[in-house]
Parts: structure tokens; C-alpha cells; sequence
């Protein structure tokens, strides 16, 4: 039986964010650093579905039990039979990203370049709007 989305959107928030968020809570309240490690995995694996989802979503949210199939990965991810992250994450996700660190350690330095370069333009232009305006009134 497919549920509704919004049943399955509901279980979604609390699956793959509210408990994950509370337990990231709770283990930067201990000392311990293997499970901060562990919750930044998950972040991680998880940050990277959310972001691919978004752009795949209006394909693959037509098969069926597509929302149920996400709930179960997300599951999959945090399950400490499975360890679904950590499989994800020391499989694929960090040989790729090790391999590709100094081109995206480039691209993000450049963007922020961009952004410091147009984001003074953009203040530069609007105190000269603010200081035209103070000189009409």
C-alpha cells in the first residue's frame, strides 16, 4: 500500500532529521568523539542525498513506493546493523571527495572571491543610493 505523502513526508522529517538532530544533541553534550564522527557522517551521506534528491526528485518521485523506498534508506543510514553511513561513506564518499579535494578546495576559494568581489559592489552601490537619498531630504 503507497501511504500518502504527506504521512510519508511526516515520517521522513522525523526519520532522517528530528531523531538525527536529537542525537547530534545529545552527543555534543558527552565528551566522547566517535559519536560526533559518526553524526558528521551521517550529515554528511545525508546533506549529499538531500542535495542529488532535489534534482532527481521530479523523475524518481513518480515510481511507486518512491517515498517509502527514502524512508528506508534513511533508515539504512543511521540502523547500527546496517551502518548504512558509515558503509556509504568510507565505500564512496570519501575516496571521491579525497580524490577531488584540491579542485572543490579551488572552486569554493574562487566563489568566495566572486562573492566578497560582488557582494562590496553590491554595498558600494546601495551606500550610494542611501547617501543620494539623504541628500533629497
Amino acid at each position: 500500500m503507497v501511504l500518502p505523502k504527506i504521512v510519508t513526508g511526516i515520517i521522513q522529517g522525523i526519520v532522517a532529521f528530528l531523531y538525527p538532530a536529537y542525537k547530534s544533541f545529545k552527543a555534543i553534550k558527552t565528551e566522547e568523539k566517535d559519536d560526533d564522527t559518526e553524526l558528521l557522517v551521517y550529515w554528511t551521506v545525508a546533506g549529499l542525498f538531500s542535495f542529488f534528491e532535489f534534482w532527481a526528485d521530479i523523475i524518481v518521485s513518480w515510481f511507486p513506493f518512491y517515498y517509502e523506498l527514502k524512508i528506508a534508506f534513511f533508515i539504512f543510514l543511521q540502523n547500527p546493523w546496517f551502518n548504512g553511513a558509515q558503509f556509504l561513506w568510507k565505500t564512496f564518499i570519501r575516496p571521491f571527495l579525497d580524490s577531488k579535494e584540491a579542485q572543490i578546495d579551488k572552486g569554493i576559494n574562487k566563489a568566495k572571491e566572486q562573492g566578497t568581489k560582488y557582494g562590496k559592489k553590491a554595498l558600494n552601490g546601495a551606500n550610494k543610493i542611501k547617501n543620494r537619498t539623504k541628500k533629497i531630504n
